[in-house]
């Protein structure tokens, strides 16, 4: 395992429609951060779903630049999740590991955002990213050291109506996800693995799954994949029975399975949505 790796921090949920992604994410029964602006480079902004250790960012383009050229061309195929950025403790010493290994990355780079704090002061949240740019297994990696968590966690937007708590794990439908997720594998120095049909790639927390499209059928039955692929975001509820009454109240359809409650990408942006009962450390399960 790298020494400055630590699982998943957030995953970078790209929307078409700031507003409609933040009502959408409320119906799912999630608390929604305001509205960040990134800087004028990036022409891009978000809301933000924070849990306990992680997140997800619902990520957009307010003005068309040389950044986010990149992420305008995924968004003229599909919203849902393109990236996830991994916890390091130090972004410089993330990427110089991962160069040391054959890894290309780009260098560390300073991101910034304002962020709205419940007395209306606005404050704001720093991070240093370093991206991969010759791993991909369909997404984006990238590590992410937040400067400013005092900024970031905060308590009011980590409660959530549908008992949601953390990231279970991310999955991604590939036509060759051995291929896939032993691409991805080398960027965390872990060995991936098999079982159910699914291929799992360990990553110091939340693990990213892979699977082909007949253990995805076999998985969701009923879900129709699009011709650009699907990604899975699995969620950790405290209470599902109370996940599952949020839904109904907010007339969101949802499917009962074993692995959870399943919403399809058409009712959360883009994602294919899996809410999963799962304890806290020190609970009952």
């Amino acid at each position: 395992m790298r020494s400055h790796l630590n699982g998943i921090d957030h995953c970078c949920v790209l929307v078409r429609d700031f507003d409609r992604a933040r009502d959408t994410s409320t119906r799912l029964g999630f608390t929604v951060s305001p509205f960040g602006r990134h800087t004028a480079e990036m022409g891009t902004g978000n809301h933000n779903v924070l849990f306990e250790q992680d997140y997800f960012e619902l990520l957009g383009v307010r003005e068309p630049t040389g950044y986010n050229e990149d992420i305008r061309a995924a968004l003229s195929v599909r919203e849902g999740i393109a990236a996830a950025a991994l916890r390091t403790d130090d972004t410089a010493a993330a990427a110089a590991e991962w160069q040391a290994a054959g890894l290309a990355t780009t260098e560390p780079q300073t991101v910034r955002r304002p962020v709205e704090l419940p007395d209306g002061t606005e404050v704001e949240a720093v991070f240093s990213i370093a991206r991969l740019t010759d791993v991909r297994g369909y997404l984006q990696l990238f590590s992410s050291e937040i400067r400013t968590p005092e900024h970031t966690w905060l308590p009011e937007l980590m409660k959530h109506p549908n008992t949601a708590w953390g990231i279970d794990h991310v999955a991604i439908v590939a036509e060759d996800a051995a291929a896939s997720a032993a691409d991805v594998a080398r960027v965390f120095e872990t060995e991936p693995e098999a079982h159910a049909g699914t291929i799992s790639v360990p990553t110091g927390g939340s693990p990213i799954v892979y699977l082909g499209p007949a253990s995805f059928a076999a998985t969701y039955p009923g879900i129709a994949l699009p011709p650009a692929g699907l990604t899975v975001l699995a969620v950790k509820v405290s209470d599902q029975d109370t996940a599952a009454a949020h839904l109904r109240t907010s007339d969101v359809p949802f499917t009962t399975t074993e692995g959870g409650l399943v919403v399809a990408p058409e009712h959360a942006n883009g994602v294919l949505l899996v809410l999963r009962a799962a304890a806290h450390a020190g609970e009952d399960a």
